[in-house]
């Protein structure tokens, strides 16, 4: 690979990184605040359906970025076997140690993974507390 295409991959990468975050916390956003209005009008059934649906979209969206990410962190240390062996011209590239990339995987998955924990409590949460409020 030239300079310019480990560049384009590697800022592509991160273009669908953030895409694959800032849409996981939207999709979060949009579930608490559904939670927050409607959580104890649902009945079973469709409780059921929201949290089945909501679990799948999760699912997908964390297997997503990491996948991303462990493509993202293969492309880096190829980036840095490149600048090390001096290919590389450009002297910015491959100053971040690997374990970096590799750190920020793991961090990242245990974010949405929190989210999507912490999302499916609230929701519990939101309508047993409607549900007693009713009776």
């Amino acid at each position: 690979m030239t300079e310019a295409e480990l560049i384009t991959a590697f800022h592509g990468y991160l273009g669908e990184i953030n895409a694959v975050l800032f849409g996981y916390i939207s999709f979060v956003s949009g579930f608490l605040i559904m939670s927050y209005l409607v959580a104890s009008k649902l009945s079973r059934l469709l409780s059921t359906i929201v949290l089945a649906l909501f679990t799948t979209a999760s699912g997908v969206m964390i297997l997503r970025l990491l996948f991303l990410r462990n493509d993202f962190t293969s492309l880096y240390q190829h980036i840095l076997q490149q600048a090390e062996s001096g290919v590389l011209d450009l002297p910015w590239i491959g100053t971040n140690p690997a374990w970096g990339t590799q750190l920020l995987t793991y961090l990242e998955v245990a974010t949405l993974a929190g989210g999507f924990i912490g999302s499916i409590a609230y929701y519990l949460f939101q309508r047993t507390k409607q549900s007693a409020g009713r009776e």
